[in-house]
């Protein structure tokens, strides 16, 4: 896979930052930002589920359609993950504030036995999924938590506009 480095930007870490211990997303002071939690069971079907909400959300943002393609990819991937290797439960966290986009995904709750499908190596197509959110994300954090992990990926993204006078609260 080819991959860029990358310098991270200081509003990068910022953003990053801003999950606190408590994971509620804090935005930092600078300006107003945008947030939204989605909680779902750590199945298959919640990455579809994850993706379509983020993707509408974040539509509803403003954001713009090729930084939509990037933000459902990574938060696919972040999701798979923790489907694949992760506790029962996932929270998905997106925050938007100028041109940052902080997306996480935390996994909690009971700790499962064992991965759920076991493909030899060689015939995997999976694994390259937190790579390919490095490729894409300004900063990518991973952090052990006494209940499970947090990934988060920050993105720059090109706001349109102004975001559309539908309620937030709509989209479910």
């Amino acid at each position: 896979m080819l991959s860029r480095p990358r310098q991270p930007s200081p509003a990068a870490h910022q953003a990053v930052l801003a999950v606190d211990a408590t994971r509620r997303m804090t935005p930092p002071v600078t300006s107003p930002a945008r947030t939204a939690v989605m909680a779902l069971p750590a199945e298959p079907a919640g990455v579809s589920v994850a993706r379509r909400w983020a993707t509408a959300l974040l539509t509803l943002w403003g954001v713009s359609a090729d930084d939509l393609d990037t933000a459902a990819l990574v938060i696919s991937e972040l999701a798979a993950n923790t489907v694949r290797y992760g506790h029962a439960e996932m929270t998905i966290r997106l925050l938007q504030q100028a041109e940052w986009l902080y997306l996480c995904v935390t996994d909690s709750g009971a700790p499962l036995g064992a991965h759920r499908l076991v493909i030899p190596q060689e015939l995997a197509e999976h694994g390259r999924g937190l790579a390919i959110v490095e490729a894409l994300a300004e900063t990518v954090e991973v952090t052990r938590e006494p209940e499970g992990w947090r990934v988060g990926a920050v993105l720059r993204v090109t706001p349109t506009g102004q975001p559309t006078a539908q309620s937030a609260a709509s989209v479910a």
